[in-house]
């Protein structure tokens, strides 16, 4: 992982490159010069954090957002070091949108279990202040993809949006009806049971200080410790209908743990979903009994506290049936995504007919987006946790196999598969160091389960991928990887926070080949459509989404810090030696990057090097 640096020791940074497979990166000497390299170099950065970021300002327990500068562009060299001139000869491959983790909640659900928030630090995310606006968060990325509509750097425009995964809070079956809906476009309702009438931890019912209360009048901790505003109205405000443009390109999503257990970690159950359709809400601990062993309780016992609920042994107020929470199965993940308005997003009726949740796509000419499930079906104490079932990674190494003339077996010796040469770039919703859970696959309970070390290990027998794209961590993180004998160029692992916490940004990821044996992975960070500054009476979805940025900016659950990273890990070139290059391959023009100077010193001459043969077409020139 990227080293832990401080903000204000990364501008002091000299510039110099780093030598090849250390953890370095290229700056100039100074912001001002980081900043113009970085504009002077990206073809459309207008609208990224290249030109502008949100950051909480003035001081106090609660802080106000406003826009703040730029963040330049760093180099990072762990796997090989930059060529001068690659700007001029730079030839865009693809274009990515890279979501992660948006959590979609229905924060009225009796399925909630705010009550856990500050028992354990387990349960630190049971409740978020902004968690009733994730919807609207969701919304205002779509618009904002939509406006740029293409990358920053190489002005490629958008081949497809990625989203890896914890698409939705809780397993619920409306949370799902909502993502398919903002992200191919329609009338949402962001709410559930009695329509128009707010039932949950933040009314005045139940007057729990641990919970933000946005009507005045009702003391708690957010108001007391860290100053949360009174936002009458917002209940009301948050359930109102709106309508989502849609992506205007094509989206794909991977499974994630959220997406596939009860709060991320309990398997699903009849009981739980009787819990979760009725008309009883848990409010607080049963009398004597502590937060893990409630939790276990839920993942081994799902009839003991149905039962409790009923008979009133846990604490509960009364809320409005909904059918529509029950939980939603991989059938109802394969079916809303294969009757989608827009597409079936990468699966097909065998995967539907297998219940299989995982998939190869087309990103972009020459380059080939696989999306891996990487969940753990099971639930449990490591429900959270990431595997791959020992089916699914065979079923890897035959499709990367396909796409590369040759790769390296496991005991290091070259494998000729007459495959069709072409980058690969992997998504999951874990990351290789969250991939720890052992518990076998319900649906295939004696298959080995592998874990992220051994995936790693195996990816790097195949030269052609490049990216391994994830989030679960809601963290902006960067890792290098490459074998320890050198026989592959390595690829870079891309973690990017998310959604629903602070900063509330996604991921531009786009691959350049830079016709000199190199290819340049970007990745830039973008906000949502909201502006920084807040109107706390604002009804709209954007205005809405805004208001979510600021209360999360604010959550004290969590460290910002932390969540954004450091600045080698949000807008940065990652560079690697191309993994197949034919020096016959000729494109038919291309595109060169706008510079205001000559290239650096040491550039080539006028002769362009080879361009990188992808999929056995000339590389995309546009």
């Amino acid at each position: 992982m990227a080293r832990r640096i401080t903000r204000r020791g990364f501008l002091a940074g000299s510039a110099g490159v780093a030598a090849a497979g250390t953890v370095g990166h290229w700056l100039p000497s100074s912001p001002a010069q980081a900043l113009d390299r970085s504009w002077r170099t990206s073809l459309a950065p207008q609208g990224t954090t290249l030109t502008g970021t949100i950051v909480p300002v003035g001081r106090g327990p609660y802080r106000r957002l406003a826009e703040g500068p730029g963040e330049p562009t760093s180099v990072r060299v762990d796997l090989a070091v930059p060529k001068a001139g690659r700007e001029d000869r730079r030839v865009a491959l693809a274009s990515i949108v890279h979501f992660t983790d948006q959590h979609l909640t229905d924060a009225q659900s009796p399925g909630r279990v705010e009550f856990l928030d500050r028992v354990d630090p387990l349960f630190g995310a049971a409740f978020r202040p902004q968690e009733l606006l994730t919807t609207h968060v969701a919304t205002s990325m779509v618009e904002q993809v939509n406006r740029l509509g293409r990358g920053p750097i190489t002005g490629r425009a958008f081949d497809a949006t990625v989203c890896t995964g914890d698409n939705v809070d809780n397993q619920q079956l409306n949370e799902l009806r909502w993502l398919v809906t903002i992200l191919d476009g329609g009338l949402l309702t962001p709410d559930s049971g009695r329509l128009g009438a707010y039932e949950g931890a933040q009314d005045g019912v139940t007057r729990s200080t641990r919970w933000w209360h946005p009507e005045p009048g009702i003391d708690d901790d957010y108001k007391a410790d860290l100053g949360y505003p009174d936002v009458p109205g917002l209940l009301e405000r948050s359930l109102v209908p709106f309508r989502s443009p849609g992506l205007h390109v094509p989206w794909y999503s991977v499974y994630g743990n959220h997406d596939c257990n009860v709060q991320g970690n309990a398997a699903r159950s009849d009981a739980l979903d009787a819990v979760f359709t009725g008309d009883r809400k848990m409010t607080a601990l049963p009398a004597g009994v502590g937060g893990i062993e409630f939790v276990l309780k839920v993942m081994f016992d799902s009839e003991g506290i149905l039962r409790d609920l009923r008979s009133g042994a846990i604490p509960s107020r009364p809320v409005s049936p909904d059918p529509d929470r029950r939980t939603a199965t991989v059938d109802d993940w394969l079916d809303a995504h294969l009757h989608s308005a827009t597409g079936s997003h990468g699966y097909d009726a065998d995967d539907a007919t297998e219940g299989r949740l995982y998939y190869e796509f087309e990103l972009a000419p020459g380059v080939v987006g696989i999306g891996l499930d990487t969940t753990n079906h099971a639930g449990g104490p490591n429900g959270a946790g990431g595997s791959l079932g020992a089916g699914q990674l065979a079923w890897l190494e035959e499709r990367l196999a396909a796409h590369h003339e040759r790769h390296l077996a496991p005991d290091g010796s070259v494998v000729r598969s007459n495959g069709h040469d072409r980058l690969v770039v992997l998504f999951s919703h874990h990351t290789s160091g969250t991939m720890d859970a052992t518990d076998p696959d319900q649906a295939h309970p004696g298959e080995r389960r592998i874990l992220g070390a051994e995936v790693v290990a195996t990816v790097l027998r195949y030269p052609n991928v490049v990216a391994w794209v994830n989030g679960h961590t809601h963290t902006n993180e960067l890792a290098a990887h490459r074998r320890p004998d050198g026989h592959t160029s390595g690829f870079w692992e891309i973690t990017t926070a998310s959604h629903v916490d602070w900063p509330q940004q996604a991921r531009v990821v786009e691959i350049a080949d830079n016709r000199d044996g190199t290819i340049s992975i970007f990745g830039t960070m973008i906000e949502h459509a909201a502006p920084a500054a807040v109107d706390l009476g604002a009804a709209d979805v954007i205005g809405l989404a805004g208001l979510a940025r600021e209360l999360g900016a604010n959550d004290g659950s969590v460290d910002p810090v932390a969540k954004a990273g450091d600045l080698l890990a949000r807008n940065v070139e990652l560079v690697l030696p191309a993994p197949f290059a034919d020096p016959t391959a000729v494109t038919a023009s291309t595109t060169s990057m706008p510079t205001e100077t000559s290239p650096p010193s040491g550039a080539s001459g006028t002769e362009a090097p080879p361009a990188l043969a992808v999929g056995g077409v000339p590389a995309y020139t546009g």
